[in-house]
């Protein structure tokens, strides 16, 4: 069993350093004491949406390492969402891990850039397993929940949950939350998906997983929880060996 944080936010271009630092803290307290009173235990990984903060990042280690310290402090991997990240001579929507320990894991490149974006930013080109011990997952940023090669790529490779850092407007979200039950339900993975909420955005962040009936060999998506559309935190528990199990009987045929 594993207890995952999901964080949604608005947009943030306009805050100073220290006005998103505090941000930031302040939602990851709210988070770790929302998990010990309701939960009595920690948190085990927290999810961000993607391009909720809309600068380009230029050394993400410096300009967010508030999420490094709150990393460590409550001891929880952060997916602090997807970031427009200059690095080198390229920049990518790039999503760095960050662990426990408080460093970079590694990062996942937003492998299925979109409308725009194609224009400004590499692509990746492969889906990382990032290992925690615990668990494995895979991120898979916003656009990329679209292909089912991504999702089934991370599932094959041992993946036992997928996240999905989002940024979905309004008109999006029907077709969205179905590409995330489906996603679920042809790997048996359950999903976390975090969105940015406000303006043209609709929230509504979601988390699937599988509801199972042995007898007839029968998964059906089941939505944990769904958010509104205003800034939230979400504290879910999740069953992963139930889903290994279920997963390993459908891949064996």
């Amino acid at each position: 069993m594993v207890n995952i944080g999901l964080i949604q936010l608005r947009q943030y271009d306009r805050l100073s350093a220290a006005s998103r630092d505090e941000l930031i803290l302040e939602h990851f307290k709210r988070l770790f004491h929302k998990a010990s009173h309701n939960y009595g235990s920690k948190i085990d990984l927290v999810c961000l949406p993607e391009l909720w903060y809309t600068k380009i990042v230029r050394d993400f280690e410096r300009e967010f390492k508030v999420i490094l310290n709150v990393a460590r402090e409550y001891d929880f991997t952060v997916i602090p969402g997807a970031f427009k990240e200059k690095i080198s001579d390229d920049t990518y929507v790039s999503c760095p891990v960050v662990t426990p320990n408080g460093s970079v894991l590694r990062r996942q490149f937003k492998i299925h850039l979109f409308g725009i974006q194609r224009r400004r930013f590499k692509p990746g080109s492969k889906m990382e397993l990032f290992d925690i011990g615990k668990l494995k997952f895979s991120v898979a940023i916003c656009y990329d929940l679209v292909f089912p090669e991504i999702a089934r790529s991370a599932a094959r490779q041992g993946a036992d949950l997928l996240f999905f850092p989002s940024k979905i407007p309004k008109k999006g979200i029907s077709p969205w939350h179905l590409y995330l039950q489906v996603r679920s339900l042809e790997n048996r993975i359950p999903v976390v998906a975090s969105n940015v909420c406000g303006g043209l955005f609709g929230g509504r962040s979601m988390i699937v997983d599988l509801k199972y009936d042995k007898s007839t060999d029968i998964a059906i998506p089941k939505i944990k929880t769904a958010a509104s559309v205003k800034e939230q935190i979400i504290i879910v528990d999740i069953d992963l060996k139930r889903s290994r199990q279920i997963r390993q009987r459908r891949f064996a045929d």
